[in-house]
């Protein structure tokens, strides 16, 4: 039995014995958008706009006001518009005295996530939630490191996901994250999404899936996507601290797209393509792999 087979044979016990509910590995809570200078929170439809571009810290600044704390705004990076209400005088025609006309008016701000070298110093002091220490793992790092054709990773969101269009994996920041297992066994998840894209395996379906939320299709790649993790944590060898979690988000989308546990097994032959080509492995090193003890996969086990 190869180590796929092994941790596949884990998840789908998991499953006809049932499974806790699954839960997020990073923590996190609401906070409204405010400026980072003035503390000030913003206000009516600049909440909304700023929420949902997604970072995990609350605090928005000015390109000017980013520079005079001596950072920068990174290259390459879009600003978000927030608009405030102004008045100008206007005199009326026919009494001929001046009144005041609102008009909107907007600027450009960027999230702190968008920017570098601001001082630690400051951006901490406005945020009251201290940061959890974060151990890294060499051999995840490894991995990480080492995937021929790595799409980018960007931290400072407050989800996970991969952005197929700009073939991006967005992260929450390391200390949101419970324990180092939670964010390695998520990134995994993530580029085991970005294994699809068609620069790489050019899985079938991976573009429609990004578009059809809940569906079969979209299930489907959830599934592909959550074994590469199972697989790669477990050549890793932080497996045990994570398959019970994956076990419950596999059994989440089985049920949303009704399908028994045999589906799992269809997904690991997938996986356990996007677990190669992360690693690096031709498939005749595969097979090789999967007949004796003596693999890196085997080591980890």
């Amino acid at each position: 039995m190869t180590p796929y087979d092994v941790i596949t044979a884990r998840i789908v016990s998991q499953l006809e014995a049932g499974t806790a509910p699954w839960r997020r590995p990073w923590g996190g809570r609401f906070r409204f958008p405010r400026n980072l200078i003035s503390g000030k929170e913003y206000r009516g439809i600049n909440t909304f706009v700023l929420s949902m571009l997604g970072y995990s810290s609350p605090y928005w600044l000015t390109y000017k006001q980013a520079q005079a704390l001596g950072g920068h705004v990174r290259k390459g990076e879009k600003a978000a518009p927030v608009v405030f209400w102004s008045t100008i005088e206007h005199p009326d025609e026919e009494t001929g005295k001046a009144e005041r006309v609102p008009f909107m008016r907007y600027y450009s701000a960027f999230n702190v996530a968008q920017c570098d070298e601001l001082p630690a110093e400051i951006v901490a002091a406005a945020d009251s939630v201290p940061p959890r220490p974060f151990a890294p793992i060499e051999a995840c790092e490894r991995v990480v490191a080492d995937m021929p054709n790595r799409p980018s990773i960007r931290h400072g969101f407050d989800r996970a996901a991969y952005a197929w269009g700009r073939d991006e994996v967005l992260m929450p920041d390391r200390p949101q994250f419970d324990k180092p297992e939670g964010y390695y066994a998520t990134l995994f998840h993530e580029l085991g999404h970005s294994t699809g894209h068609a620069s790489r395996l050019a899985r079938k379906g991976i573009a429609e899936s990004v578009a059809a939320f809940g569906s079969d299709t979209y299930g489907r790649e959830e599934l592909v996507a959550e074994m590469t993790s199972a697989f790669l944590c477990g050549h890793t060898g932080i497996e045990p601290a994570t398959i019970e979690n994956a076990a419950a988000y596999v059994a989440g989308w089985l049920k949303v797209i009704r399908q028994d546990a045999r589906l799992v097994v269809t997904a690991a032959a997938q996986a356990q393509r996007a677990t190669d080509y992360i690693l690096g492995r031709t498939w005749n090193e595969s097979a090789a792999d999967n007949t004796g003890a003596d693999g890196a996969e085997g080591g980890a086990r």
